[in-house]
């Protein structure tokens, strides 16, 4: 017998079997206990560009509310993906929880690594599912990817200039803070970091606990 669980997944009496078109085979994807971090492609923004629930319906998930507090972000970061493609898995994720298969956050990379091996993390989720420890999964896991490439150097994020969970979620995964700083739109941002020489003894920590 042959039980159907989504779109692309079949379940026989032996085996789990999932068959996905080309278009929306992703690489780079990034798993966590709870959640599953799949680098935006350019297909899957035109997705959503069509609207929510026709990317819904292609990925079978469902999507929570404010799963991206600014949508209009979307459009931005779509064009800046289809004017350089080799940003994918330095760029946009959507958080999607595994149980679930719920769209429950956003965030990622702000660009591939600089030349000094410095990248730049962003994180999202939804009103509804913080406080969960869903947050600093997803800063710990990117930190794990960034931190996975022998070129990467350094870590940073960038806050609002106050203490906010934000800033808890960022100290919980071990970055540091540097200063204030002004953005290009000459906003004034706390600027925090983590070294591969601080994460690799953190690490290391965690080993022998």
């Amino acid at each position: 017998m042959l039980y159907i669980l989504s779109p692309y997944c079949f379940l026989n009496p032996k085996n789990l079997i999932c068959i996905f078109p080309k278009h929306l085979l992703v690489t780079n994807m990034i798993l966590t206990k709870h959640l599953q971090l799949m680098p935006c492609t350019l297909h899957h923004f035109e997705l959503f560009l069509q609207g929510s629930d026709v990317l819904a319906s292609q990925l079978d998930i469902t999507i929570a509310d404010n799963w991206i507090e600014y949508p209009e972000v979307i459009l931005v970061t779509y064009d800046k993906l289809r004017n350089d493609p080799t940003l994918l898995g330095w760029f946009f994720y959507m958080v999607i929880l595994k149980d679930s298969r719920e769209l429950i956050g956003a965030g990622g990379f702000k660009g591939k690594p600089s030349a000094d091996g410095t990248v730049e993390i962003a994180y999202e989720i939804s009103p509804d599912h913080r406080e969960k420890g869903y947050g600093t999964e997803m800063a710990q896991a990117l930190l794990n990817f960034a931190f996975g490439h022998s070129y990467v150097t350094n870590v940073i994020a960038h806050t609002e200039e106050e203490y906010n969970a934000s800033v808890k979620i960022l100290q919980k995964v071990g970055m540091s803070f540097v200063g204030a700083i002004r953005n290009k739109d000459n906003e004034e941002l706390w600027e925090w970091k983590i070294t591969r020489e601080q994460f690799e003894k953190a690490q290391q920590g965690v080993v022998n606990a």
